[in-house]
């Protein structure tokens, strides 16, 4: 039977991870800026991809950021070739956003970039340490989520 992580155990978990987080941060513009994408296109891509298309005000909603730092991304990806906006049955003004053809194909290549550079940063890292990770940084998020008082 496994023993339960008490409090101390836990929060130097968080600590850790709060660390790794900022890490994350200060190298991930660098890494998607080396993929032919800033951090906020691949971002934007990443969820038009995953979730389908949608407005400006809805894509900035589910990032967690300004409305306006959205419609400014957006026009370079229209710029880009990387999304179009097409009309919504839903709303006269706000149209939907969505990834082209070329927008996916760079997405797409973009990873396959990222992907190469993390498994070259982090050569020791194992699949089996990997799933762990995974699984326990899910439950720490579902439990965040999901929390009450």
């Amino acid at each position: 039977m496994k023993k339960t992580a008490d409090g101390e155990t836990l929060h130097n978990l968080f600590k850790a991870l709060y660390g790794a987080s900022k890490a994350v941060e200060s190298i991930e513009e660098s890494i998607h800026q080396s993929c032919g994408l800033t951090g906020g296109q691949a971002k934007n891509l990443s969820h038009l991809i995953l979730d389908g298309a949608m407005t400006i005000s809805d894509l900035a909603y589910k990032r967690g950021v300004s409305r306006q730092s959205v419609q400014v991304a957006v026009i370079t990806l229209i710029d880009l070739g990387y999304v179009c906006l097409k009309d919504n049955p839903r709303h006269k003004k706000a149209k939907l956003v969505h990834v082209t053809e070329s927008g996916h194909a760079q997405f797409v290549a973009a990873q396959e970039i990222e992907n190469k550079i993390l498994q070259n940063a982090f050569p020791d890292v194992s699949i089996e340490d990997s799933d762990v990770t995974i699984r326990v940084l899910n439950m720490i998020r579902e439990t965040i989520l999901n929390y009450k008082e």
